[in-house]
């Protein structure tokens, strides 16, 4: 390699800040276009092959065709060719989150992976290139590519290839089984190399937890209970066994304590006044949850993960999650009616998409933008679950309860749900005109909801289809990596007190995903998003004399409260409680009586310059709401200054505030969150003076 290249980029390196490190070198930080285009066949060979294709990915709009030419086909001879398999996946990391190389590129970066791949699992090449060049195959497919090479090369594989070729790939083909249509032929696949002698034991055990995966994934897809816990208890035995025979898989440990704990609920549905059997392997399956989940969430060297596969935050929130259910539904178990099998199934569905999601980068935008679910089917968890919610905002809800509309509209599903199946067949599949246009109620019914009444409330009805549709967004991945990436950032901070510990870890988790989650979505969202709830977004409005009638924090609180409250056992979030360190609370979450975490939430009206100005204005009292409890607290403000310049992003909003009121208290941590509210309307923004200067 040239000196000066390579003298350029060392250059670089030692000046460069950490977020240019992050985003990667550009062409003039080897030392311009001419001598990159001189050097690239060496760089292209050699472990810069990374480094080349992350500065010609910056460079595209901008280099001439000239130049543009002999850098992209060194790069197709280099992934080709790599110089190691280390150096292709970090090769293929990039092309993968920059959409424009990867169509710059071509069709031909397919062709030459799956080459490059029936080399290596043939043994003519590298064996360790496999497992890369088939990742790469199979997220280049999920962003939108055609899977066909892909799940050919997949489905010819016998177990009898190089051990290091076939080294993680039972991971991918049960990704790849998760994302496309293949069912059989992989199953056959993982089969074989589960009962292959001759692999590393590994492997053998990546093949098994597949094949768990794949039964845990029809229990999820089952259109009954009976099918449902008929795979789920095939699907433990798998996962009971690996966990026993490999006592590192803490994932395995991880399913098979959460399906023990959905069947013991089960049971204890169908015999509630038995023996205390079912009980006990409740308890024990939440113990060993807590403590797998915690150990899971710690593993830092990630053995039986890729980087890429899996939305780390989401699925450490999503166990939280279910240890925060089960924990908290044992103290109700006196009192099932507000608790059934189905929400223990939707927050095991919810781990499955989370840990099944791949990072893909967006069409419209470059990097890692976008998390892509696999299409899992579950009518009997969606439609029981939200029936289920319906119920509980009927027996809690003050706007339900005594509302004549919705409980019609129940008692309408229920009667519905009774019919014999072949006369709810017979009935046209039409949702009814008072269900049009809010599909997450439709849902309910199934198939139809003809016999409801045309003059229900419309408004109870939009509440219960927000209730529905909020309920279905809290619990599944948003579809935005950002917000995974922000998410894992608090998370990496929280963890650095020594009072993270579960099970106060696992109940703040989700809490703090929900709260992100609420100001990502208000950040974007219109004053009519959700009508009145949402109108203090937008600018303030006039009473009938013409005077202003500001808003407040109350309805910053409404808003908070009702975005929380139906993503948690009911009962376990109040709002407005006296006496908690001295002074009155503004949204508590207790999922225990031993653990309580306080949303303080604050209006302003003048405009903030620095994390510092709202420290000093709000931390006091966030801060001292954690006197008697975990040391964990959510501060939420409402910005209602002059926003006709526009506001500051949400990244610069978003911030951990370290607070130690003496040298030997536990440093409090507190989220604070700033939302811009009684914005004007996008068309009344203007440019101040200083910016254009």
């Amino acid at each position: 390699m040239a000196p000066s290249v390579d003298q350029a980029l060392q250059e670089w390196a030692s000046r460069a800040s950490d977020e240019e490190l992050d985003a990667g070198p550009r062409l003039e930080d080897f030392g311009g276009a001419d001598a990159v285009v001189a050097e690239a066949d060496t760089l292209a060979a050699g472990p810069q092959l990374p480094y080349l294709l992350t500065a010609l990915a910056h460079g595209l709009d901008t280099i001439p065709a000239d130049q543009a030419a002999p850098l992209l086909t060194a790069a197709a001879r280099g992934l080709r060719q790599p110089h190691s398999a280390w150096v292709l996946a970090d090769a293929l990391d990039v092309v993968c989150t920059r959409p424009e190389l990867a169509a710059r590129l071509g069709n031909r970066i397919v062709r030459d992976l799956a080459t490059l791949a029936e080399d290596a699992l043939a043994g003519d090449c590298d064996p360790a290139l496999a497992q890369p060049a088939i990742a790469g195959l199979l997220r280049l497919a999920v962003a939108g590519g055609s899977p066909h090479r892909l799940l050919a090369l997949l489905t010819e594989i016998t177990g009898t290839e190089p051990a290091d070729a076939l080294d993680r790939l039972p991971i991918l083909i049960g990704i790849a089984r998760d994302h496309f249509s293949d069912t059989d032929h992989l199953l056959n696949v993982l089969n074989t190399l589960e009962n292959q002698p001759d692999l590393n034991p590994a492997t053998r055990a990546d093949a098994s937890f597949e094949l768990a995966m794949a039964d845990e994934r029809t229990a999820l897809e089952a259109a009954d209970r009976t099918t449902a816990d008929e795979r789920l208890r095939r699907a433990l035995m798998r996962f009971a066994e690996l966990d026993r025979t490999h006592e590192a898989r803490l994932d395995a440990r991880a399913h098979a304590a959460a399906i023990e704990a959905v069947l013991a609920f089960a049971d204890l549905e169908q015999n509630p006044t038995g023996d205390n059997s079912a009980r006990q392997r409740l308890t024990d399956a939440a113990d060993q949850l807590d403590t797998t989940a915690a150990h899971l969430a710690a593993w830092t060297s990630r053995m039986h993960q890729l980087d890429w596969l899996s939305a780390r935050s989401l699925t450490q929130s999503a166990w939280s999650k279910l240890v925060t259910t089960l924990n908290a539904a044992q103290a109700y178990l006196d009192q099932p009616s507000w608790y059934n099998p189905p929400d223990a199934l939707n927050d095991l569905l919810q781990i499955y998409l989370a840990s099944r999601s791949i990072h893909a980068p967006a069409s419209d935008s470059p990097g890692l933008t976008a998390l892509i679910s696999p299409a899992v089917e579950a009518p009997f968890i969606r439609s029981q679950g939200l029936l289920h919610q319906l119920e509980q905002a009927l027996a809690h809800d003050p706007q339900f309860t005594d509302h004549p509309d919705a409980q019609t509209l129940c008692d309408a599903v229920h009667r519905r749900r009774q019919q014999p199946a072949g006369e709810t067949a017979r009935q046209e599949a039409v949702p009814g005109k008072a269900l049009e246009g809010r599909p997450a109620l439709a849902a309910l019914f199934r198939s139809d909801a003809t016999g409801l009444r045309d003059d229900l409330d419309p408004h109870q009805l939009d509440r219960l289809e927000q209730l529905a549709y909020q309920l279905a967004k809290g619990y599944s991945p948003t579809g935005n990596a950002r917000v995974d990436a922000h998410l894992e950032t608090l998370l990496d901070i929280l963890k650095t007190s020594p009072a993270w510990k579960p099970r106060d870890s696992h109940y703040f988790t989700p809490l703090l995903e929900h709260f992100l989650r609420f100001l990502y979505d208000r950040f974007d969202a219109q004053a009519n998003l959700y009508g009145e709830r949402t109108a203090y977004l937008g600018p303030a409005r006039k009473n009938a004399d013409g005077t202003v009638a500001a808003w407040n924090e109350k309805h910053l609180q409404d808003d908070f409260h009702q975005h929380i409250s139906p993503l948690f056992p009911p009962g376990t979030v109040t709002r407005e409680k006296w006496d908690v360190a001295g002074g009155r609370a503004d949204v508590i979450y207790t999922p225990d009586p031993a653990s309580r975490f306080v949303a303080e939430i604050k209006w302003r009206t003048t405009r903030w310059k620095t994390h510092e100005t709202v420290e000093r204005d709000y931390l006091a009292q966030a801060a001292n709401y954690t006197a008697t409890g975990p040391p964990f607290a959510l501060l939420l403000v409402g910005d209602a200054s002059d926003h006709s310049a526009g506001y500051r992003d949400i990244d610069d909003s978003i911030w951990i505030i370290r607070h130690a009121r003496s040298t030997t208290e536990i440093p409090r941590l507190i989220v604070a969150g700033v939302l811009p509210t009684a914005r004007p309307t996008p068309s009344a923004l203007r440019v101040t003076r200083s910016s254009t200067r």
